[in-house]
């Protein structure tokens, strides 16, 4: 079984049903799969061979969607493309991936012009954008469908391009296996059918909206498309299309709830939201849990190389009393088809309680990095992949990320977690936005310092904010420094990107050196 029998298996079972709405159009299973099939021969058509790589630049419509299951019918390989990536970084991945083509939407049509000039790899197009294939210009339409090409469970379906918060972007390359095994779990854990409504909020080219998206195939249930987010977009989809399920992360979260006013009860219309992506504190999760009491919570940790999700904080642990409660912490339990470990430096398994690296096996985790031999090699040891994540285990099995193995903060011998620092900063009323680095410190090694963003009409000092610090964490943890920004740097996928804080930390000592 590979990636399009998602979509042959809803359009035989589900062939009337609503598939796709949006912007006052329905699109039913039966005739999206028509559409991909038609679809996936014009590819063909343009030359595309399977094994070939196919890029998609396009913003959440339908026919990112459409795209999406076009490449994987013609048996070519997924490389969607981070839209908020400068051109040098997305003509990158298209050279690096080796891209026969490149797919893209009305809106993003000048980049792909400028991508296809640069990049050598790829042809000149008669494709139109692909949120106008249904206009007379495309003179690829009306094809005949083409059978979708057989796959082995082990072929390569898409290459997913990280974030890159540390550097050059890696290539990760997902198996239809690992594919088909996320949807399962997504369809399973979300409980989503046939009836259920999801909302593309997060971007379609992230590993998990992408594979949150085939869980809702699996199910047959409903897309529902987000091009853009705003707090005031996503509760008018809620009431316009009665939407069930939305992926969230942190800072929708907090937008959402900010920006709701006297709409906040519009929220508690969702059944479920899904979180993750990013570190969430839990101050932020426990405003959620009580502005939007009604709503069911799924916490997901997961990383692009173990192709989405590899535990999952279910809904009865998101609870202030009784006997599932103080779990909101933790990052919950290892799903079914993956094997969780944490380790010591030397790889030995360390027992409940203790703080090591996560590592991860199964089915589901990368093939391999995209022609990164060398870095392949030092991730994927002995079957185990190495997440790069500190956490700990608790006696009943639950998951704590602590942080980023490489964030580890090594201060007069002692280890210092920059999760934990975050955390005690976010129970700030002032504070809106944190990041805690490592910088070079000449008596201690290290020292903490924490770059912060204050909520309008607020301004605590530096002091301030380093004593609220003592009374939550030991006074070795806390801030040394303190810096005040207007907003944090951000990588594509909207993580916090730590190498640009430590440069400008750098540099500000350099300036003032001189």
């Amino acid at each position: 079984m590979s990636v399009h029998h998602l979509l042959a298996n809803a359009a035989q079972a589900f062939s009337d049903h609503i598939a796709i709405r949006h912007l006052g159009r329905a699109v039913r299973w039966g005739a999206f799969a028509d559409r991909v099939a038609r679809r996936a021969a014009s590819l063909r058509e343009a030359g595309i061979r399977p094994g070939e790589r196919v890029a998609v630049l396009s913003a959440n419509v339908p026919e990112h969607l459409e795209a999406l299951f076009a490449v994987v019918w013609a048996g070519a390989v997924l490389v969607p493309l981070n839209t908020r990536l400068a051109a040098a970084e997305q003509g990158f991945i298209i050279s690096h991936a080796q891209c026969s083509l490149l797919l893209h939407d009305e809106r993003n049509a000048a980049r792909a012009l400028e991508l296809t000039g640069a990049s050598p790899s790829l042809p000149a197009t008669s494709l139109t954008p692909i949120d106008q294939w249904d206009t007379d210009s495309d003179p690829l339409a009306g094809h005949d469908g083409l059978a979708f090409a057989p796959a082995t469970p082990r072929a390569p379906a898409s290459i997913v391009y990280t974030g890159g918060t540390t550097g050059v972007p890696k290539g990760v390359e997902l198996s239809h296996e690992a594919l088909l095994l996320q949807a399962l779990a997504a369809k399973d854990n979300f409980h989503l059918d046939h009836d259920t409504v999801f909302i593309h909020t997060a971007p379609m080219f992230h590993v998990a909206d992408f594979t949150a998206g085939l869980g809702v195939t699996a199910a047959a249930a409903r897309h529902c498309f987000l091009p853009e987010f705003s707090p005031a977009a996503l509760l008018d989809a809620i009431e316009r299309e009665g939407v069930d399920v939305a992926i969230l992360v942190p800072t929708m979260i907090v937008a959402t709830l900010d920006g709701a006013g006297e709409r906040r009860a519009v929220v508690q219309r969702l059944r479920t939201i899904l979180y993750g992506a990013a570190p969430i504190q839990e101050p932020v999760l426990r405003r959620l849990m009580q502005e939007a009491p009604g709503v069911g919570l799924i916490q997901v940790y997961g990383q692009t190389e173990v192709g989405g999700a590899c535990s999952m904080l279910k809904e009865r642990y998101h609870v202030f009393d009784g006997p599932d409660a103080g779990r909101l912490g933790s990052a919950g339990r290892v799903l079914p088809a993956f094997s969780m470990r944490v380790v010591d430096d030397a790889g030995r398994d360390l027992p409940p309680g203790k703080v090591g690296e996560i590592v991860v096996s199964g089915p589901g985790i990368m093939t391999s990095y995209w022609r990164a031999p060398d870095l392949t090699a030092s991730t994927l040891r002995q079957g185990w992949l190495h997440t790069g994540d500190l956490g700990t285990f608790d006696a009943n099995g639950f998951i704590s990320v602590v942080g980023r193995l490489k964030d580890m903060i090594i201060t007069g011998a002692e280890n210092v977690f920059a999760g934990e620092v975050e955390s005690a900063l976010m129970y700030h009323e002032a504070v809106q936005a944190a990041a805690v680095i490592g910088v070079p410190d000449s008596t201690w090694g290290e020292s903490v310092h924490a770059v912060v963003v204050l909520k309008p009409g607020h301004t605590p000092s530096e002091a301030a904010l380093i004593e609220h610090c003592r009374a939550r964490i030991a006074r070795y943890k806390c801030p040394r420094t303190v810096t005040f920004r207007a907003a944090l740097p951000l990588s594509g996928v909207g993580k916090v990107r730590k190498v640009d804080l430590l440069a400008e930390w750098k540099q500000a000592q350099a300036n003032a050196a001189n």
